[in-house]
């Protein structure tokens, strides 16, 4: 079971390097010469859990752009993230492998200051780990696997729109992978993939418009609309 969370640590910033010259006639005269590092923000938290539990760290902000670093109890990196599923917010589902106390490094991306920020830990549900599986079979491009495992996530969580896409997309790119050369857009989709892709467009639509954007649901529907004909509707005025 985890832990409480506890800081360990916080943030350090490096000086700022300033060059003032004299002006007028006179030689310039160097004022400051200093070269140093300037450090990102990056504060420190600890929390013990057991071999086999799964946590999902969380790091959100609306000042800059947010990076999780997992380390496991021998001090060796588990894992790192710096955007998840599309947006800029850091992430990190892991199932832990050891007993004992791991640190997680929040900080910010390219050296940025940081600023205020959000972190969470928690016991991952079987949704999440089963969607961020989905995602890492569409990053090492598993395209058929990660279909399944949307398949699976909406399963779980038939309200989550963002499932519905997914599995489309991966359904599409794993058939534009088998045709090869063959694939000339929507009308060379087998019938039982188009009517898949269709099938979640449509479930990813009623539901954004469930949720209160029905300009969204409309793009998908259009969408929708260009793999059932393979003709781009006209936008509205």
């Amino acid at each position: 079971m985890l832990s409480m969370l506890k800081p360990t640590a916080f943030f350090s910033l490096g000086c700022c390097v300033a060059s003032l010259l004299l002006g007028g006639t006179a030689q310039a005269q160097s004022i400051l010469n200093e070269e140093v590092t300037f450090e990102p923000r990056q504060d420190t938290y600890t929390f013990t859990a057991e071999a086999g539990d799964t946590v999902i760290i969380r790091m959100s902000s609306e000042e800059f752009d947010t990076f999780l670093s997992l380390i496991d109890p021998a001090g060796q990196v588990l894992e790192q993230n710096d955007d998840y599923d599309g947006n800029p917010n850091a992430t990190i589902v892991n199932s832990l492998p050891t007993d004992g106390e791991y640190t997680v490094l929040a900080g910010s991306f390219y050296g940025q200051l940081g600023g205020t920020y959000q972190l969470t830990i928690e016991t991952a549900t079987d949704y999440q780990q089963v969607y961020d599986r989905a995602l890492e079979l569409m990053q090492s491009e598993d395209y058929g696997q990660a279909a399944e495992a949307y398949n699976a996530a909406a399963g779980l969580r038939p309200d989550e729109a963002k499932v519905y896409l997914g599995q489309a997309d991966a359904l599409l790119r794993q058939a534009a992978l088998n045709l090869g050369e063959d694939f000339a857009g929507p009308n060379s989709l087998p019938s039982a993939v188009r009517e898949r892709v269709i099938q979640n467009y449509e479930t990813a639509a009623r539901l954004f418009n469930q949720q209160g954007d029905p300009a969204f649901a409309t793009l998908i529907l259009r969408q929708a609309e260009f793999i059932r004909s393979g003709e781009l509707a006209d936008p509205q005025p």
